[in-house]
């Protein structure tokens, strides 16, 4: 139960981005799903074993599924909520739009959310990409957009838009080679 308890709660650090920023989280959430899955499959065929063996169940075999489930319901509970930093989103993208020389910021933390750029591609809107979900041939993140549904910053891909509230869109552009 204890490397159980462990792993959960290094998931909830590496979800609730109180890791240390960059791709570093890759290494710990893997860890930490590595040793769920050990202890689970530990749980299951010592639970197995004792049915088989005493033809009934125990209740010690509840603690396990029980622990994990409250575990990862925490960890997804503590994932940062983008309305919680909404304002410091704001300022920044004000502050982009404001000064048009200034028009890309890189590797800024804006409350819990690891933001790798914040760039004004001149149309209006500010764009910010997620650093924890951006990879390869992704990107994503929020779109600051006064004007309506905003436009994609790079014509190379696929680019979706969803509406959030007010001027906010979250994005997502997948390039194509």
């Amino acid at each position: 139960m204890t490397v159980t308890a462990g792993a959960l709660v290094l998931m909830t650090v590496v979800w609730g981005h109180w890791w240390p920023s960059g791709n570093a989280w890759y290494l710990p959430a893997a860890v930490a799903l590595a040793l769920l899955f050990a202890t689970g499959a530990v749980w299951g065929l010592g639970s197995i074993y004792v049915i088989r063996r005493d033809r009934r169940w125990a209740w010690w075999m509840v603690g396990w599924p029980l622990l994990v489930a409250l575990g990862v319901t925490l960890a997804l509970a503590a994932r940062p909520d983008f309305e919680d930093s909404r304002p410091e989103f704001e300022e920044t993208a004000h502050q982009l739009l404001a000064t048009p020389e200034s028009t890309h910021l890189s590797d800024l933390k804006i409350g819990r959310f690891e933001v790798g750029r914040a760039y004004n591609p001149q149309q209006g809107d500010v764009f910010f990409t997620d650093e924890r979900s951006t990879a390869f041939t992704t990107e994503s993140g929020w779109v600051y957009s006064p004007d309506g549904a905003p436009a994609p910053a790079s014509r190379d891909g696929e680019f979706t838009a969803d509406h959030i509230d007010g001027p906010w869109y979250r994005y997502e552009l997948v390039t194509t080679f």
